[in-house]
C-alpha cells in the first residue's frame, strides 16, 4: 500500500519499492499524487479532486482503506489550493489516519469521524499545511496514541517558501518524542505506547543539484 507519492519535482531520490497492489491520494497535486511510481498494477483511489470529494470504501486483502471527505488545502474552503481527502487505513488492528495537506484544524463533523484513530500523520510545516501550532490542537482532538509529522522542511535543506523546520514549528513543544532512523516504523496493537507519543521519521537526503 502506497498513500500520496512524491515526484521528482521535491528534490528527493525515488525509493525503489516492491509491487503496490493498493494506491490512495488524499488529493491531485503533482507532488502528492505520482501514479507511475509504484510498480506492479495498484488499485488507484482517489480522495479527492477540484471540486468533489471521492468518499467510500474499499477492501484489498486485510486492508479497508476509507476516504473521509470534507477537508481543504486551506482556510477558505478550497478557494485558494483546492479540496484534501483524509484517508482512513485499518490493517492488522490498528487505525491509521493520514490527514493529507490540511489546511485548517477540524470541525466537529470531522472530529466525529477521526477520534479513535491509533496513528495520526499530520502536516506541521504551515505555509501550504496548517502549522506546527494547528497540527497540535488536530493532534489533541483526535486523540491517537502516536502522533507523526509530515510536510515540514527538513533543517539541513533551503527553500524559497516559508515552510517551518520541524523543530521551529511548535509542534514538539511538551509532547514526549521518538526519533526512528531509519525511516521505518513497525506498527502493532501491543507496542503501541500508552499515551500520545511523537514519532518523528529520519527524512530522506535531498538529492545534489545536478
Amino acid at each position: 500500500m502506497l498513500i500520496d507519492p512524491l515526484n521528482e519535482a521535491l528534490g528527493y531520490p525515488m525509493p525503489a519499492l516492491p509491487d503496490i497492489d493498493l494506491m490512495l491520494l488524499t488529493h491531485e497535486h503533482a507532488d502528492h499524487a505520482n501514479v507511475n511510481l509504484a510498480p506492479g498494477r495498484p488499485k488507484v483511489v482517489r480522495g479527492a479532486s477540484a471540486d468533489v470529494w471521492h468518499a467510500g470504501e474499499i477492501r484489498l486483502g486485510d486492508v479497508t482503506a476509507t476516504v473521509i471527505a470534507g477537508a481543504y488545502h486551506d482556510e477558505e474552503q478550497g478557494a485558494a489550493r483546492g479540496r484534501t481527502a483524509l484517508i482512513s487505513v485499518a490493517v492488522g488492528g490498528i487505525r491509521l489516519l493520514h490527514l493529507g495537506d490540511l489546511g485548517h484544524t477540524l470541525d466537529a463533523n470531522l472530529i466525529a469521524q477521526t477520534r479513535g484513530h491509533d496513528v495520526v500523520c499530520v502536516p506541521v510545516g504551515g505555509h501550504f499545511t496548517i502549522d506546527g501550532y494547528g497540527a497540535a490542537e488536530v493532534i489533541d482532538r483526535i486523540a491517537p496514541r502516536v502522533a507523526i509529522p509530515m510536510h515540514y522542511r527538513p533543517a539541513e535543506r533551503e527553500m524559497p517558501l516559508p515552510i517551518a523546520t520541524l523543530e521551529d514549528s511548535g509542534f514538539l513543544t511538551g509532547r514526549t518524542v521518538r526519533r526512528v532512523a531509519p525511516s521505518e516504523l513497525n506498527l502493532a496493537p501491543d507496542c503501541l505506547p500508552d499515551a500520545l507519543e511523537i514519532t518523528v521519521l529520519e527524512p530522506p537526503t535531498p538529492r545534489a543539484p545536478a
